[in-house]
């Protein structure tokens, strides 16, 4: 099919955004209308795989990215959504410690599947 409108973008990227507008409704139909205009205007083959999977997983920060920085803001955007998850992962270890809750053998358990002696 020349011409039409999932020639821009991979049917696994069509797909992903409908499921992902599915489970964030409603605010997350953006995205597939996000595609939808951009294939529509012919401005969707200007981008890449980089812009199209940020637009999908971070949502409207990732259009906004992708708007404002191209593959640079995606590439930023993408490295947000990994390093947030493990700086909270690292933050509540840390905190266990700070509050008195921690032990290093629960530190071990968390960060290594090597077997830990535990006491007692």
């Amino acid at each position: 099919m020349v011409g039409g409108t999932f020639d821009q973008y991979t049917t696994i990227q069509w797909v992903a955004a409908f499921i992902v507008g599915i489970l964030t409704f409603p605010i997350g139909l953006l995205i597939p209308i996000y595609f939808y205009i951009k294939t529509n205007n012919g401005t969707a083959s200007e981008q890449g795989a980089w812009e199209a999977w940020a637009v999908i997983l971070v949502g409207i920060i990732g259009i906004a990215a992708v708007e404002l920085g191209g593959e640079t803001g995606a590439k930023i955007a993408l490295s947000l959504l990994l390093v947030i998850p493990l700086l909270i992962i690292i933050a509540a270890v840390l905190g266990s410690f700070v509050l008195g809750v921690g032990s290093s053998t629960q530190a071990a358990l968390l960060l290594t599947t090597a077997p830990v002696a535990l006491p007692g």
